[in-house]
Protein backbone atom coordinates (compact mmCIF):
# COMPACT_ATOMS: atom_id res chain seq x y z
CA UNK A 1 0.00 0.00 0.00
CA UNK A 2 1.13 3.37 -0.82
CA UNK A 3 2.07 6.85 1.31
CA UNK A 4 -1.46 8.36 -0.53
CA UNK A 5 -3.35 4.84 -0.25
CA UNK A 6 -2.61 5.58 3.87
CA UNK A 7 -3.76 8.77 3.89
CA UNK A 8 -6.88 8.23 2.29
CA UNK A 9 -7.69 5.63 4.72
CA UNK A 10 -6.80 7.46 7.45
CA UNK A 11 -9.06 9.91 6.28
CA UNK A 12 -11.82 7.70 5.34
CA UNK A 13 -11.91 6.65 9.25
CA UNK A 14 -11.78 10.24 10.56
CA UNK A 15 -14.63 11.46 8.52
CA UNK A 16 -16.64 8.43 9.75
CA UNK A 17 -15.67 8.99 13.66
CA UNK A 18 -17.10 12.88 12.92
CA UNK A 19 -20.49 11.47 10.99
CA UNK A 20 -20.81 8.49 14.06
CA UNK A 21 -20.28 12.01 16.68
CA UNK A 22 -22.55 14.12 14.37
CA UNK A 23 -25.94 11.46 14.98
CA UNK A 24 -25.37 11.83 18.72
CA UNK A 25 -28.56 14.04 20.01
CA UNK A 26 -27.41 17.25 21.98
CA UNK A 27 -29.31 18.18 24.83
CA UNK A 28 -29.35 22.15 23.45
CA UNK A 29 -31.74 20.78 20.71
CA UNK A 30 -34.36 19.63 23.29
CA UNK A 31 -33.65 22.89 24.75
CA UNK A 32 -34.65 24.28 21.02
CA UNK A 33 -37.62 22.05 20.89
CA UNK A 34 -39.05 23.07 24.76
CA UNK A 35 -38.91 26.64 23.85
CA UNK A 36 -40.62 25.98 20.34
CA UNK A 37 -43.14 24.28 23.01
CA UNK A 38 -43.59 27.44 24.65
CA UNK A 39 -44.20 29.89 22.41
CA UNK A 40 -46.51 27.45 20.33
CA UNK A 41 -48.75 26.80 23.68
CA UNK A 42 -48.61 29.97 25.03
CA UNK A 43 -51.84 31.38 26.03
CA UNK A 44 -52.66 35.17 25.42
CA UNK A 45 -55.09 36.95 28.02
CA UNK A 46 -57.35 39.78 28.91
CA UNK A 47 -53.50 41.46 30.03
CA UNK A 48 -50.59 41.66 27.83
CA UNK A 49 -48.44 38.95 29.45
CA UNK A 50 -49.51 35.09 28.44
CA UNK A 51 -49.42 32.69 30.17
CA UNK A 52 -47.38 29.51 29.09
CA UNK A 53 -47.27 25.41 30.47
CA UNK A 54 -45.69 24.57 33.59
CA UNK A 55 -45.74 20.71 33.11
CA UNK A 56 -43.39 19.11 30.28
CA UNK A 57 -42.70 15.67 29.28
CA UNK A 58 -39.75 15.30 26.61
CA UNK A 59 -39.70 11.75 25.02
CA UNK A 60 -36.73 10.28 23.58
CA UNK A 61 -36.37 7.09 21.49
CA UNK A 62 -34.18 4.33 23.37
CA UNK A 63 -30.93 5.04 22.02
CA UNK A 64 -30.65 8.61 23.15
CA UNK A 65 -32.36 8.16 26.68
CA UNK A 66 -29.75 5.10 27.08
CA UNK A 67 -26.72 7.52 25.83
CA UNK A 68 -27.96 10.68 27.95
CA UNK A 69 -29.41 8.24 31.15
CA UNK A 70 -26.16 8.74 33.13
CA UNK A 71 -26.48 13.15 33.03
CA UNK A 72 -30.16 13.02 32.96
CA UNK A 73 -30.43 14.26 35.98
CA UNK A 74 -28.13 17.67 35.48
CA UNK A 75 -29.44 17.97 31.98
CA UNK A 76 -33.05 18.19 33.64
CA UNK A 77 -32.18 21.12 35.99
CA UNK A 78 -30.25 22.82 33.38
CA UNK A 79 -33.12 22.77 31.04
CA UNK A 80 -35.61 23.86 34.07
CA UNK A 81 -33.26 26.71 34.62
CA UNK A 82 -32.99 27.87 30.84
CA UNK A 83 -36.74 27.48 30.59
CA UNK A 84 -37.52 30.26 33.51
CA UNK A 85 -34.79 32.00 32.35
CA UNK A 86 -36.70 32.01 28.90
CA UNK A 87 -39.91 32.84 31.00
CA UNK A 88 -38.82 35.74 33.25
CA UNK A 89 -37.42 37.45 30.32
CA UNK A 90 -40.28 37.25 28.35
CA UNK A 91 -42.40 38.25 30.78
CA UNK A 92 -44.36 34.76 30.93
CA UNK A 93 -46.97 33.73 33.52
CA UNK A 94 -47.69 30.75 35.46
CA UNK A 95 -50.18 28.50 37.23
CA UNK A 96 -47.30 27.49 40.14
CA UNK A 97 -44.13 29.11 41.40
CA UNK A 98 -41.81 26.44 39.31
CA UNK A 99 -42.05 24.04 36.18
CA UNK A 100 -42.40 20.19 36.41
CA UNK A 101 -40.21 18.70 33.42
CA UNK A 102 -39.33 14.86 32.92
CA UNK A 103 -37.24 13.20 30.39
CA UNK A 104 -39.00 9.93 29.20
CA UNK A 105 -38.60 6.86 26.52
CA UNK A 106 -40.48 6.37 24.04
CA UNK A 107 -40.25 2.82 21.89
CA UNK A 108 -42.03 4.49 19.12
CA UNK A 109 -39.50 7.09 18.29
CA UNK A 110 -36.42 6.88 16.14
CA UNK A 111 -32.92 8.20 17.06
CA UNK A 112 -32.50 11.99 17.41
CA UNK A 113 -36.43 12.31 17.33
CA UNK A 114 -37.58 14.31 20.27
CA UNK A 115 -41.16 14.73 21.01
CA UNK A 116 -42.18 17.56 23.60
CA UNK A 117 -45.85 17.20 25.39
CA UNK A 118 -46.88 19.93 27.77
CA UNK A 119 -49.93 21.27 29.70
CA UNK A 120 -51.01 23.77 32.17
CA UNK A 121 -51.80 22.16 35.86
CA UNK A 122 -52.93 24.29 38.39
CA UNK A 123 -51.85 23.81 42.09
CA UNK A 124 -54.27 22.60 44.30
CA UNK A 125 -54.35 23.56 47.42
CA UNK A 126 -56.38 21.70 50.29
CA UNK A 127 -57.68 22.57 53.82
CA UNK A 128 -57.16 19.07 55.37
CA UNK A 129 -54.02 17.01 55.62
CA UNK A 130 -53.48 13.84 53.42
CA UNK A 131 -53.22 10.69 55.39
CA UNK A 132 -51.17 7.82 54.68
CA UNK A 133 -52.74 3.87 55.05
CA UNK A 134 -55.91 5.55 55.78
CA UNK A 135 -59.44 4.31 53.56
CA UNK A 136 -60.57 7.37 51.87
CA UNK A 137 -64.25 6.14 49.61
CA UNK A 138 -65.40 7.38 46.63
CA UNK A 139 -68.58 6.32 47.77
CA UNK A 140 -69.61 7.77 50.51
CA UNK A 141 -69.08 4.79 52.92
CA UNK A 142 -67.65 4.53 56.17
CA UNK A 143 -64.34 6.00 57.22
CA UNK A 144 -61.40 4.71 59.52
CA UNK A 145 -62.53 6.49 62.50
CA UNK A 146 -59.40 6.09 64.12
CA UNK A 147 -57.28 9.39 64.43
CA UNK A 148 -55.15 9.86 61.95
CA UNK A 149 -51.58 11.69 61.43
CA UNK A 150 -50.92 14.09 59.10
CA UNK A 151 -48.52 13.84 56.58
CA UNK A 152 -46.80 16.91 54.79
CA UNK A 153 -46.99 16.19 50.93
CA UNK A 154 -46.13 18.51 48.27
CA UNK A 155 -46.77 16.29 44.86
CA UNK A 156 -49.57 18.11 42.83
CA UNK A 157 -51.50 14.18 43.12
CA UNK A 158 -52.63 12.43 45.94
CA UNK A 159 -53.19 8.54 45.79
CA UNK A 160 -56.83 7.78 46.52
CA UNK A 161 -57.42 3.78 47.79
CA UNK A 162 -60.71 2.81 48.17
CA UNK A 163 -62.13 -0.24 49.64
CA UNK A 164 -62.03 -2.94 47.74
CA UNK A 165 -65.15 -3.38 45.40
CA UNK A 166 -66.19 -6.59 43.48
CA UNK A 167 -67.63 -6.19 39.70
CA UNK A 168 -70.79 -8.35 39.56
CA UNK A 169 -68.82 -9.76 36.02
CA UNK A 170 -65.41 -10.94 36.83
CA UNK A 171 -64.63 -11.79 33.60
CA UNK A 172 -65.76 -8.24 32.18
CA UNK A 173 -65.92 -5.05 32.02
CA UNK A 174 -66.86 -2.13 29.82
CA UNK A 175 -66.04 1.30 29.71
CA UNK A 176 -67.80 3.82 27.92
CA UNK A 177 -66.92 6.49 25.91
CA UNK A 178 -69.28 9.80 27.76
CA UNK A 179 -67.03 13.33 26.39
CA UNK A 180 -64.36 13.22 23.76
CA UNK A 181 -63.65 11.81 20.37
CA UNK A 182 -65.49 8.30 20.11
CA UNK A 183 -68.58 9.45 21.88
CA UNK A 184 -70.76 6.27 23.01
CA UNK A 185 -68.21 3.67 22.11
CA UNK A 186 -67.80 0.74 24.48
CA UNK A 187 -64.52 -0.50 25.44
CA UNK A 188 -64.89 -4.38 26.82
CA UNK A 189 -62.16 -5.68 29.13
CA UNK A 190 -61.07 -8.91 30.42
CA UNK A 191 -59.24 -10.04 33.02
CA UNK A 192 -55.65 -8.47 32.97
CA UNK A 193 -53.46 -5.38 32.33
CA UNK A 194 -54.23 -2.74 29.74
CA UNK A 195 -52.66 0.64 28.94
CA UNK A 196 -54.54 3.25 27.61
CA UNK A 197 -53.12 6.50 25.29
CA UNK A 198 -53.23 8.17 21.87
CA UNK A 199 -49.75 6.60 21.04
CA UNK A 200 -49.22 3.22 19.09
CA UNK A 201 -47.64 1.68 22.33
CA UNK A 202 -50.86 1.59 24.38
CA UNK A 203 -53.48 -1.45 24.24
CA UNK A 204 -56.31 0.14 23.73
CA UNK A 205 -56.41 2.91 21.67
CA UNK A 206 -58.04 6.65 22.73
CA UNK A 207 -58.98 8.53 19.93
CA UNK A 208 -57.91 12.42 21.11
CA UNK A 209 -57.68 15.11 18.33
CA UNK A 210 -56.38 18.22 20.51
CA UNK A 211 -53.38 15.79 22.21
CA UNK A 212 -54.89 16.15 25.50
CA UNK A 213 -54.13 12.63 25.87
CA UNK A 214 -50.67 11.28 26.34
CA UNK A 215 -49.16 8.77 24.13
CA UNK A 216 -49.45 6.14 26.96
CA UNK A 217 -51.87 7.98 29.77
CA UNK A 218 -52.93 5.53 32.80
CA UNK A 219 -53.36 1.72 32.85
CA UNK A 220 -56.42 -0.61 34.18
CA UNK A 221 -55.85 -3.71 35.47
CA UNK A 222 -58.87 -6.36 35.93
CA UNK A 223 -58.23 -9.14 38.73
CA UNK A 224 -60.16 -11.62 40.70
CA UNK A 225 -63.29 -9.40 39.84
CA UNK A 226 -61.57 -6.21 40.80
CA UNK A 227 -60.45 -2.99 38.86
CA UNK A 228 -57.98 -0.84 39.51
CA UNK A 229 -56.31 2.38 37.88
CA UNK A 230 -52.45 3.43 37.71
CA UNK A 231 -51.91 7.01 36.09
CA UNK A 232 -48.75 6.34 33.83
CA UNK A 233 -47.09 9.97 34.62
CA UNK A 234 -49.44 11.41 32.14
CA UNK A 235 -48.92 14.92 30.77
CA UNK A 236 -52.17 15.95 32.14
CA UNK A 237 -52.87 13.76 34.90
CA UNK A 238 -55.64 11.07 35.36
CA UNK A 239 -59.08 12.02 37.32
CA UNK A 240 -61.74 9.36 38.84
CA UNK A 241 -64.82 11.06 39.89
CA UNK A 242 -63.10 14.48 39.33
CA UNK A 243 -60.01 13.25 41.36
CA UNK A 244 -56.76 13.69 40.52
CA UNK A 245 -54.95 10.22 41.07
CA UNK A 246 -52.26 8.15 41.26
CA UNK A 247 -53.77 4.97 42.07
CA UNK A 248 -57.22 3.90 42.94
CA UNK A 249 -59.81 1.02 42.94
CA UNK A 250 -62.68 1.61 40.83
CA UNK A 251 -66.60 0.56 40.89
CA UNK A 252 -69.40 0.37 38.33
CA UNK A 253 -70.56 3.81 38.02
CA UNK A 254 -67.26 5.16 38.43
CA UNK A 255 -66.01 8.00 35.53
CA UNK A 256 -61.97 8.40 34.44
CA UNK A 257 -60.75 11.44 33.03
CA UNK A 258 -57.97 11.79 30.44
CA UNK A 259 -57.54 15.10 29.11
CA UNK A 260 -60.65 15.82 27.17
CA UNK A 261 -61.93 12.34 27.66
CA UNK A 262 -64.28 10.99 29.81
CA UNK A 263 -65.06 7.20 30.58
CA UNK A 264 -67.72 5.42 32.58
CA UNK A 265 -67.31 2.18 34.08
CA UNK A 266 -70.77 0.22 33.02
Amino acid sequence: MGYMDTVRNLFRKFKWVISKKSTELQPKYILERLISEIEHKKKLGIEENAFVPNVYAVYLSPIDYEELSPLLSGIKDQLKNKLMEKIKKNGYRLLSTSISLEIREDSGLERNQVVVESSFLKEKTSAAPVVDSKVVSFGGGRKDERKPEPVQRTALTRIIEDKKTKIIDDTKVELEIVEGDGKGEIIPLKEGEYTFGRGKDARILVKDNDDTVSRVHFKITVREGRISIKDLNSANGTRVNDIEIEEAELKKGDTITAGKVLLRVA
